[in-house]
């Protein structure tokens, strides 16, 4: 039997990330009015905050349509996948889950088991990477399953946003809203819980964000795994690299950039990290 991993473009894999552990991505469309974009293919990241800087129209996202996923799960299939673990965006956050289940139904010959991530962007990443690497050591198709799953409850995520603006048009604010008066005027820290955007903390400056942020890393206990991400903003993200660095110097750290599906909601000056803590670390929680 041969197994593959498939995920969706809001991993935020780079291409090399991407090929290295065999993963298939299939990319979100980003609009801007009447042109449509695929997340990675069409649009790149920098290219993407450029546009976002100076062009009138404000983007919105599409998920992948089911015959996007037909297409590349019969791809893998012809490729000679037996079995196909596809692993996606919360699904309170997106519909892409949906799409990729309703794909599925129109492929033969190829087992299709899906998981709902609860999180998006390189936090997911890292579970997918998490899964593709159990299946290269020659774990069975639940087993890599499971990896993932496991991956998942134990990943903690922040994300730092110069503005709630872009998260409050694209409708992806979720329990953050709460607090929308308040956090308008700070810069805002946010976690996810539950699949659902939640705020995490409240402060005046993104200096204090990052070291709130920090701090809530260093009370996680055990660290196995770290990812740091940005959009538009590398300088800030290499500092927060650093200071990730001495909080977890024995954990491995994977870096990249928050990609333009992710980016049309979270807007340029973004930061996020992502701590994936041992097994025996209780599960995700935000404090």
């Amino acid at each position: 039997m041969s197994i593959r991993i498939l995920t969706d473009s809001t991993a935020d894999l780079s291409p090399e990330l991407a090929a290295e552990h065999n993963i298939a991505v299939v990319p979100a469309s980003v609009l801007f009015g009447d042109e449509e974009l695929l997340d990675g293919v069409d649009i790149q990241s920098a290219e993407f905050y450029a546009r976002l800087a100076s062009d009138p129209v404000l983007p919105t996202t599409s998920q992948p349509a089911p015959g996007a996923f037909q297409a590349a799960y019969q791809q893998l299939a012809d490729e000679g996948a037996t079995e196909i673990l596809s692993i996606h965006v919360s699904e309170k956050l997106s519909g892409t889950l949906g799409s990729a289940r309703q794909g599925a139904q129109g492929v033969e010959g190829v087992r299709v088991e899906h998981v709902n991530s609860g999180l998006v962007t390189m936090a997911m990443g890292l579970g997918v990477i998490a899964a593709a690497k159990a299946v290269a050591g020659g774990a069975s198709l639940d087993e890599a399953r499971a990896v993932a799953e496991s991956q998942f409850a134990r990943t903690h995520t922040y994300f730092l946003l110069d503005t709630l603006e872009y998260l409050q048009r694209g409708g992806r604010i979720g329990r953050a809203g709460a607090a929308i008066g308040t956090l308008l005027r700070v810069k805002p820290l946010l976690t996810i819980r539950d699949g659902e955007v939640e705020a995490a903390g409240r402060v005046r400056t993104k200096k204090k964000a990052v070291a709130d942020m920090l701090r809530r890393v260093s009370e996680l206990g055990p660290i196995e795994q770290m990812m740091a991400a940005h959009g538009a903003s590398a300088a800030e993200s290499e500092d927060l690299i650093r200071q990730l660095r001495a909080v977890a110097p024995d954990a491995d750290l994977i870096t990249g950039e928050v990609g333009p599906a992710i980016g049309v909601h979270t807007g340029p000056g973004s930061l996020a990290c992502a701590v994936v803590t041992a097994e025996e670390s209780s599960p995700a929680t935000a404090t």
